[in-house]
């Protein structure tokens, strides 16, 4: 069985089991809010709590694999035909299992830990190797795990910590071997030093710190935390990933006021801006920059390229309902999405998204309730 198989074979049957065992909860958290109890699975849910519409009725397992997996198929110039990728697996299992040769060219452990982990000095702190891994790891990594282990917890998952874990790393594996350079020998065979950081460092300690509930309910209430995925969709014709990505919003409370709060999201580049409530939702408005391309630099240690972004969010208690985002050199230049719940059809309700890329050529898909995080799309 080929390693493009064992991949596909593995998400499907992850996704089925969850839909097998994923449980509607829509009755039980209305009852819930009706009699004024928490059931025990929603009790300790601070970033996904079972509600019908936007990001919450968005979740599953495919979410987090096309959109965390996937993160780097936002590039520009990156191929988004996941079903038929030349992924670099072989780097990744050097990386994680044989990792001395990458860090040497990388100038050694000591140098490695120092600029992707813990900077000792100012130049390496400057350097700032270290804050995307904190950042797009570790929080936002730790943010994804704690949510899928929400969403598992809401259906009733069985053994719903295990699958997470299992979900989860398995799209770290594949965002390891999507964004390897495929046409480098020497990466293929010995494999990158921000790979074994990202492998088995920054990820696992995500993981780790967020299933604390006491650290998840820090970034959830004091620092009013989410995490927004995009809709995520097969493209046909051709089978392209498109309008996939996922960000972390920061929007931490204001001692001198309740009338708005600091937006801050960060994702494969970073916005800020402001957040207002409005008739009983906030409206999020922020530009900033994202990262449209990535390359190796003669030590093998990634370098991201730049440019404006910006867009505005609208969310009702933290579950998005509806994006509009403009990004100058991404895959995507004009991008919307109207989550499940906010656009009723014939009595049921579905997500749409449009997009243009880059030459404006148009595209647009569907996504749903029980649709597990993923969707189907049309590009012209």
């Amino acid at each position: 069985m080929s390693l493009r198989t064992l991949t596909a074979s593995f998400s499907l049957c992850v996704c089925l089991a969850s839909a097998a065992g994923a449980q509607p909860v829509d009755a039980r958290v209305d009852s819930a809010s009706v009699l004024g109890a928490t059931p025990a699975s929603v009790e300790n849910a601070f970033f996904l709590k079972g509600r019908d519409y936007g990001t919450d009725a968005y979740a599953g397992p495919f979410d987090m694999i096309l959109n965390k997996g996937f993160a780097v198929a936002q590039w520009q110039d990156q191929d988004r035909h996941i079903f038929s990728y030349p992924y670099g697996w072989n780097a990744v299992w050097a990386s994680v299992t044989r990792p001395g040769t990458a860090m040497e060219r990388a100038g050694g452990w000591g140098k490695v830990l120092r600029r992707h982990v813990i900077p000792l000095n100012w130049d390496e702190f400057r350097d700032a190797q270290w804050m995307p891994n904190y950042f797009g790891h570790v929080i936002e990594g730790g943010l994804a795990y704690r949510r899928l282990l929400e969403w598992n917890r809401v259906n009733g998952m069985p053994f719903p910590t295990l699958s997470t874990v299992i979900v989860t790393q398995f799209a770290v594996t594949i965002n390891e071997a999507y964004e390897t350079p495929v046409n480098d020998p020497w990466v293929q065979e010995n494999g990158t030093a921000g790979a074994f950081v990202d492998w088995m460092i920054m990820d696992p300690v995500g993981m780790l710190l967020m299933h604390q509930d006491v650290i998840a309910r820090f970034f959830a209430e004091d620092m009013g935390a989410v995490v927004w995925p995009r809709q995520a969709s097969i493209v046909f014709p051709g089978g392209r990933l498109t309008n996939n990505g996922e960000a972390v919003i920061l929007r931490p409370a204001l001692w001198f006021t309740d009338d708005f709060r600091i937006f801050f999201r960060g994702g494969v580049g970073a916005e800020a801006g402001i957040s207002v409530p409005y008739d009983g939702v906030t409206v999020n408005v922020g530009a900033g920059a994202n990262s449209s391309g990535r390359k190796l630099n003669i030590e093998h240690v990634e370098e991201a390229t730049f440019s404006f972004s910006s867009g505005i969010w609208v969310d009702r208690d933290g579950s998005l309902l509806f994006s509009a985002t403009w990004d100058h050199k991404t895959d995507r230049r004009l991008a919307i999405d109207v989550f499940p719940g906010v656009i009723d059809i014939a009595g049921s309700t579905i997500g749409v998204w449009f997009q243009f890329d880059q030459d404006y050529r148009p595209y647009f898909g569907i996504t749903g309730r029980r649709t597990l995080g993923g969707g189907v799309g049309v590009g012209f």
